[in-house]
């Protein structure tokens, strides 16, 4: 009885040091300090110069199609394309470079304008930093056109031409640039209105191809995958989700993706623009928590607050730095009408 007590004593003590061992550990990490930020950082990769030269390639969504400048009609500036590196350039918070020659030519050749895009990148001086293909490998999947030019006739020569964007993406790879690159997205409702059905791939497919897509970047830890599939979901759906630093919704933001239910809206474009950041950050500096503190902020996340940086540099006569020329319509940002 005396050795069964003197054990349960014992027993009781250990759990009390166990447990002061615990809250000394707390008091010994600093409280301002998110853990998320200290953690699953890939080795080699500096916060402080990851955003100097962010350059955007890839297809029309990146080079802004249908969306315009939220300035008066009448404005020079509105017919100027709002790209996703104009964007990102005009929505920057830390100071850094964007460049970009994303084009909504791409769907035309994937292979050669792909391997263009790549070549121009890693030639560029000063160096990049990070590359943003949010929709680089869309048309290696969407198409009617196989790797050898031939109309599409089995769904493995989807998975074929894929292959062929993978290689042009590991070059960016091989060179120890970071690149984001986004998945492929389900865009039927597009069918009939900018996509034929010949380009819809099966939905089968499409999951095929993000499959290897993430399996590809498993072991490369200088490859970060854009949820780009999830986003267009959350972008058509009118309801409020997450993206980077706030929350989003059609009721605040106004529409976020195109009649077209293909091409994201201005609102859209920053929401896509803020989702690159949160992918980048997560993979490259171990951040989980976009609001922590101490968290990068790169790029500004509120589509009204963009939208007014817009306004005060075309007052300015300030110019972006961007090689695309896509065409069609704008669409503007809730609560940001322009002046």
């Amino acid at each position: 009885m005396t050795e069964h007590i003197h054990r349960s004593r014992l027993r009781g003590l250990s759990a009390l040091a166990l447990a002061l061992s615990f809250v000394a550990l707390l008091v010994a990490v600093p409280a301002a300090m998110p853990v998320s930020l200290a953690r699953d950082a890939t080795p080699g990769i500096d916060p402080a110069t990851l955003y100097a030269h962010v350059h955007v390639m890839g297809a029309s969504a990146s080079a802004g199609f249908g969306v315009r400048a939220p300035l008066p009609r009448t404005h020079p500036g509105r017919l100027e394309p709002m790209t996703v590196a104009r964007l990102a350039s005009l929505a920057r918070v830390s100071a850094g470079d964007v460049t970009g020659d994303a084009t909504g030519l791409f769907f035309t050749n994937p292979g050669a304008v792909g391997s263009a895009q790549v070549d121009a990148t890693l030639t560029q001086e000063p160096r990049v930093t990070m590359v943003f293909a949010d929709d680089f490998l869309f048309w290696f999947v969407y198409g009617a056109l196989s790797a050898d030019r031939t109309p599409i006739k089995d769904e493995s020569q989807r998975l074929q031409l894929l292959e062929r964007g993978l290689a042009q993406l590991s070059r960016i790879v091989d060179a120890g640039v970071p690149l984001v690159v986004g998945d492929v997205p389900d865009m039927s409702p597009a069918v009939g209105k900018m996509l034929s059905k010949a380009q819809m791939p099966k939905l089968e497919t499409i999951a095929l191809a993000n499959e290897r897509i993430r399996a590809w970047a498993k072991d490369k830890p200088r490859v970060a995958i854009l949820p780009l599939a999830k986003l267009v979901d959350d972008l058509r759906s009118g309801q409020p989700f997450e993206a980077g630093r706030r929350s989003w919704s059609e009721e605040v933001d106004g529409a976020l993706i195109q009649r077209d239910q293909l091409h994201p809206t201005f609102a859209g474009s920053v929401a896509l623009l803020a989702c690159t950041e949160q992918a980048a950050n997560e993979r490259f500096l171990g951040v989980r928590q976009p609001n922590a503190p101490g968290a990068p902020v790169a790029f500004e996340h509120d589509p009204t607050k963009v939208a007014e940086r817009v306004r005060d540099a075309a007052g300015d006569g300030v110019g972006v730095k961007n090689g695309a020329s896509p065409d069609g319509a704008g669409a503007g940002v809730k609560g940001a009408p322009a002046r």
